[in-house]
């Protein structure tokens, strides 16, 4: 953890599906950006507490926040309605996206 320096605030708005993946994904933020700002794992259960967009829509309105990472899963529709969302310049921020998997049932 410390030589991630995860203790230092950064530019970056994080978020996941997977709670495992987050924690490599916050390793490779931490090194190769100023920091993260906020990282956060929603799960991949069918009905979340909150979304991806939910978050994002937040992110976009934290000044400190210059561009947002999001880690996603095959097998569901989350990762549509960023796209909606930012074809709607809803989100305007830079958006890197992965979606990890390679086939969903």
């Amino acid at each position: 953890i410390l030589s991630c320096k995860l203790y230092r605030p950064g530019s970056v708005g994080f978020v996941s599906k997977s709670g495992g993946l987050s924690n490599e994904m916050y390793n490779i933020l931490s090194r190769t950006t100023n920091g993260i700002f906020e990282g956060i794992a929603i799960g991949g259960d069918a009905f979340p507490g909150s979304t991806f967009t939910d978050h994002i829509l937040r992110f976009q309105e934290i000044n400190e926040i210059k561009m947002i990472v999001v880690l996603g899963e095959v097998g569901g529709t989350a990762e549509y309605e960023i796209v909606e969302a930012l074809n709607n310049k809803k989100i305007t921020k830079p958006v890197i996206g992965w979606v990890s998997g390679t086939c969903a049932k």
